[in-house]
């Protein structure tokens, strides 16, 4: 006699080694997609994730190759023209593991990548990242030349998207004086101005941990350096609605009042909810299949600021963590409706011809 737990003949899933394929998208999502300018281009900040079949990767997918052969799957959705290579900030990757990314994704796809730590942590960390000691690559423009922008170049080609300097937190007690702010300030406008040579014709961004660090005087070396800021959405940083104050200071300094416009791309990343850690949003909300956290709020300011980029003739990059609400996909998705409604009074009104 064969019970339901004794074998695994009447068992429909797929196998773990089988191809992963795309969920097919529905006919809302197709046409929504098609109404959305080009310019914007959403994604998730990852992709390897098994929870998101049904979602992302059809029902029949196997998952044991999400890392390596999983993006040509998600991006076949028509939701996603861009994604994030976070892993590029633990380890940094070869040129041919870039070549092999952009070899699964269609051309008008572009990649957003974090630039390794080695050059935007001021201190070398052990396996569970406590600091061990200073790091000597910190700022260092030879190393970012030759482990990040090199490499992100030979293999990414045209489908480079962002280039993103997310630089580590300092300890607070080291940026309480203005002095060690403006030091700490001045130098990472000399380094990212150092990279402009060699990141010629790349789009470099900043990303930052530490609060202190978002002032008028950073605005004005990142706008000197031309390197976007991220509006990086992190508890470690202050909310949307200041981060953009601070953009807006950067594009419209000089402008008398009015409705300002973007003076480069827009770049968002939703990296994790308010109030949370990361180990624990992990342990509560895998496997990514579902939103637990929602927060309509942030989601209503995302798509002002990518509706913004659009109506100033400007390309505007999202990359959203499941961190951020429980599902990253489920959440781009929202923002993408809600960017949609936000642009439908720009369309033309149809009319029926009648006289």
């Amino acid at each position: 006699m064969i019970t339901e737990n004794s074998s695994g003949l009447f068992d429909d899933a797929p196998p773990e080694s089988a191809p992963v394929f795309p969920q097919p998208a529905d006919s809302a999502l197709k046409e929504m997609m098609r109404r959305l300018p080009s310019s914007i281009r959403l994604g998730t900040s990852s992709w390897n994730f098994p929870g998101w079949r049904g979602l992302v990767w059809s029902r029949g997918s196997g998952l044991e190759h999400l890392a390596n052969d999983g993006l040509a799957a998600y991006s076949a959705s028509p939701l996603f023209r861009t994604v994030g290579i976070d892993r590029n900030f633990y380890r940094p990757l070869s040129a041919s593991a870039f070549a092999a990314f952009a070899r699964q994704v269609p051309e008008d796809f572009r990649f957003l990548v974090k630039a390794p730590r080695d050059v935007t942590d001021p201190y070398l960390r052990n396996d569970r990242g406590i600091p061990t000691g200073p790091n000597p690559l910190f700022l260092n423009v030879h190393a970012a030349a030759d482990r990040f922008l090199g490499p992100v170049r030979m293999g990414l080609g045209q489908k480079c998207g962002p280039l993103v300097f997310q630089f580590s937190p300092l300890p607070h007690s080291e940026l309480r004086s203005t002095e060690s702010r403006v030091a700490l300030i001045e130098k990472i406008g000399a380094f990212l101005n150092a990279l402009q040579a060699p990141g010629a014709g790349l789009l470099l961004a900043a990303e930052f941990r530490n609060y202190e660090l978002l002032t008028p005087r950073l605005m004005k070396r990142l706008r000197e350096a031309g390197v976007r800021p991220v509006i990086g959405l992190h508890p470690a940083m202050p909310g949307i609605r200041r981060q953009t104050e601070a953009l807006r200071f950067m594009d419209a300094e000089g402008e008398d009042g009015g409705d300002w416009k973007l003076k480069g791309p827009l770049i968002v990343r939703w990296s994790l909810a308010a109030h949370r850690f990361y180990d624990t949003a992990k342990a509560a909300w895998s496997p990514f299949d579902a939103i637990h956290a929602a927060d309509p709020a942030t989601r209503a300011l995302i798509a002002s600021l990518i509706a913004r980029a659009a109506r100033s003739g400007k390309e505007s990059y999202l990359a959203v963590n499941n961190k951020a609400e429980g599902c990253a996909p489920l959440t781009v998705r929202k923002i993408a409706e809600i960017t949609d409604h936000i642009l439908e009074a720009d369309r033309p009104i149809a009319t029926s011809g009648k006289g």
